[in-house]
């Protein structure tokens, strides 16, 4: 069994504040002995969508970046555009605008903020699948940078594979405009003939040159170029450029373990750490809720703060946790009859979403295992 450390989010005292808490479930799980003087550390964490107002304190990262300075390492925070180059985070500069809105900045974190697929999410790390396919995962270029990676994550639900957690944060989070492209649909976009006007936006407004293409009197993208950054689709006034959602959500909890295994593939098994913040628990992604996001009651008190090296045991205990407390009155979870002790939540905002096939996924790969042994932290 992969260990586990917790402790829960009660404070009587200052010697109790949740930041002395994670301060000593940091070095309770073991983090010291891993990381070395000079290591370049990756805090890899969400820094919420534009409207949301329950994504991860920035206090909780500048208390991991005092941690890793204090054992000799060089910390850098790190996170990645949004999938659509047109949307509120599509760019690294619409980001950091709206990551300094939410109080992440350089001087507030005591380290520099990376967005690690470059400014376009145009810079890209190929990477082979772990899988008995054949396909590359496409991840953030900057990953190969990294000595050491610590993933913070706000624990909540998903729409799409149940749970967004230490491992999610680390799949999607990590991937390139093109991976999280390729997580969510079939195959890259078509431009329909009989729809188009040739107004030639879509070949203004795409970032990756060559990818649309004139034939004659048409536009044809070609899916070797394209990266998926869904700015043609965005733009196209005519909806002439089309992309099939996935469907099959057995393969996206499939992609999502590809995806995580191979970042971990890429910095070592053996440099990488997580820890799962339960505190104002939401039923959706810090992004999730739309474009422009925003942030729902919370579906159950405040239950603490999660470490492990297992990111796969880490979300199976923070998973078993939510499910095992008590629903809060006048949130989702009433609305969905999941307001009993033991029920499970997340099956119940998303019936047709198992959000242990993903996990199992996980551990089919190798990436952890879903059984664990707690070990509580006062």
């Amino acid at each position: 069994m992969s260990l586990v450390y917790f402790t829960n989010a009660r404070s009587r005292k200052s010697s109790e504040s949740l930041l002395e808490k994670l301060d000593r479930v940091v070095n309770s799980s073991g983090l010291p002995s891993m990381i070395s003087p000079n290591d370049k550390v990756f805090i890899k964490c969400h820094m919420g969508a534009p409207l949301t107002t329950r994504y991860l304190r920035p206090i909780f990262v500048r208390k991991v970046v005092d941690i890793v300075r204090s054992l000799g390492g060089n910390p850098v925070v790190v996170e990645t555009t949004g999938m659509g180059l047109l949307d509120s985070r599509g760019t690294a500069e619409k980001y950091l605008k709206v990551a300094a809105s939410h109080g992440f900045t350089p001087e507030v974190l005591n380290a520099p903020i990376m967005i690690a697929d470059g400014e376009r999410g145009l810079d890209i790390l190929r990477v082979e699948s772990s899988s008995m396919s054949s396909e590359e995962v496409s991840l953030a270029g900057a990953l190969s940078e990294a000595d050491f990676l610590i993933g913070l994550a706000h624990f909540k639900g998903h729409a799409i594979v149940g749970l967004g957690g230490a491992v999610k944060n680390i799949a999607i989070g990590l991937s390139s405009k093109e991976g999280k492209y390729m997580f969510h649909y079939e195959n890259k976009p078509k431009i329909i003939q009989e729809k188009c006007n040739f107004c030639n936006e879509c070949l203004a407004v795409c970032p990756s040159n060559g990818a649309i293409k004139v034939s004659g009197d048409t536009l044809e993208i070609d899916h070797t170029l394209c990266i998926g950054c869904l700015a043609c689709m965005a733009k196209c006034r005519a909806s002439a450029i089309m992309a099939r959602r996935r469907e099959d959500l057995s393969e996206c909890q499939r992609r999502l373990a590809e995806m995580a295994k191979a970042v971990v593939k890429v910095v070592g098994a053996e440099n990488v750490f997580f820890v799962n913040f339960l505190l104002e628990v939401d039923w959706l992604c810090d992004c999730e809720h739309g474009e422009q996001g925003w942030s729902d009651a919370p579906i159950v008190p405040d239950q603490g703060i999660a470490a492990s090296t297992d990111p796969v045991a880490l979300d199976t205990f923070s998973a078993d946790l939510v499910n095992s407390a008590p629903g809060i009155p006048g949130s989702r979870a009433e609305e969905v009859n999941a307001l009993e002790p033991g029920t499970d939540k997340f099956r119940a905002f998303f019936p047709n979403v198992n959000w242990r096939e993903g996990l199992a996924a996980c551990e089919r790969l190798g990436l952890g295992k879903m059984d664990y042994r707690l070990v509580e932290v006062d």
